[in-house]
């Protein structure tokens, strides 16, 4: 078949587009006919090393995709061939999803909506399960509460906006432009803030008559935690999940300290296979009755993963998703 693979660490470069053998399933997996899968910012991150995992190179990169059932091994119960299904969290310890064809555990695979297209599917995966496990299982987030999204115009950022509003809260979201301001208004943010021509401490404040938010989705780690602070109320959380541009962060912590700040640090990974699992299924039914969508921005066929990635390194707008048949 053919794969996306890394020999080594490094930059889009690395991306080989090539044969490898055709993976067989063992006796609890689910070999699947890969229609569409996504580019995330985690497959960035093992491919440039910055994220360890216990599969080394030569590795197939991708994290979830969507598709059809092919083969089963023996002793699994709960799927057939010829079953569509969306999947997510491959890539760590296993081979990944950019190849024409994927191993899954049986605990991963989720039916796919027929309302669904396999594209729609797979752009579901791994963001809109971050989100809610951010927003809601680390979060806690209750009906009636201000979220800000920090940078909602991405792949989590809207996903979150949606489980946000889903969930009963009034919705806040940074952006950088106007495209970006069309895009989260069109998901459901209640008021959004131009990051690169607003003061977005003020304008909180204002947004919040003084009071500050109680929830802050933090995707970009290291340029926001600081910030942050300003922003939450008395006693309010800020989940922190997307690492942004270093690995190292500082903050004042009288300032911290002075706001009873909780600071939440969260790893889709941590909800393992089946919680993984037990999300994508509640998100699948969501987006079956219309409560969330997924944004899609490019589509891609494999052999061009390499500008994929580029892509996903610059300014974009919605999930990139590959197509290992297109």
């Amino acid at each position: 078949m053919k794969a996306v693979r890394i020999h080594e660490h490094g930059g889009p470069e690395v991306l080989v587009y090539e044969d490898v053998p055709d993976p067989e399933p063992g006796p609890r997996q689910v070999l699947v006919r890969v229609e569409a899968a996504t580019v995330n910012p985690v497959d960035v991150a093992v491919r440039e090393g910055r994220f360890p995992t216990p599969k080394q190179p030569p590795k197939i990169l991708g994290s979830d995709g969507a598709g059809v059932v092919e083969r089963v091994g023996a002793e699994v119960t709960s799927v057939r061939p010829g079953d569509e299904v969306i999947f997510s969290g491959l890539g760590i310890g296993s081979e990944g999803s950019y190849a024409e064809y994927a191993l899954i555990a049986e605990a991963q695979a989720v039916p796919k909506p027929p309302s669904l297209s396999f594209v729609d599917a797979a752009a579901l995966g791994m963001v809109f399960p971050t989100a809610y496990y951010g927003l809601v299982r680390r979060g806690d987030l209750q009906a009636g509460e201000t979220v800000l999204v920090q940078g909602g115009a991405g792949g989590v950022g809207s996903a979150s906006i949606q489980i946000a509003k889903a969930r009963g809260a009034r919705v806040l979201t940074t952006v950088g432009g106007a495209e970006a301001a069309d895009l989260v208004r069109s998901l459901g943010a209640d008021e959004v803030i131009d990051y690169k021509t607003e003061d977005v401490v003020a304008r909180v404040k204002e947004l919040t008559d003084g009071r500050g938010v109680d929830l802050v989705h933090e995707l970009v780690i290291s340029a926001n935690l600081a910030t942050d602070l300003k922003l939450i109320v008395k006693g309010g959380r800020i989940v922190c999940t997307g690492e942004g541009p270093s690995s190292q962060v500082s903050l004042p912590i009288g300032e911290a300290l002075g706001v009873d700040a909780t600071l939440l640090f969260m790893s889709l990974n941590n909800a393992g296979r089946a919680g993984v699992a037990a999300i994508m299924r509640e998100v699948a039914a969501m987006a079956a009755d219309g409560t969330v969508r997924a944004v899609v921005g490019a589509t891609l066929p494999l052999r061009e993963a390499r500008r994929a990635h580029e892509m996903l390194e610059g300014e974009h707008v919605g999930k990139i998703v590959l197509l290992p048949r297109g």
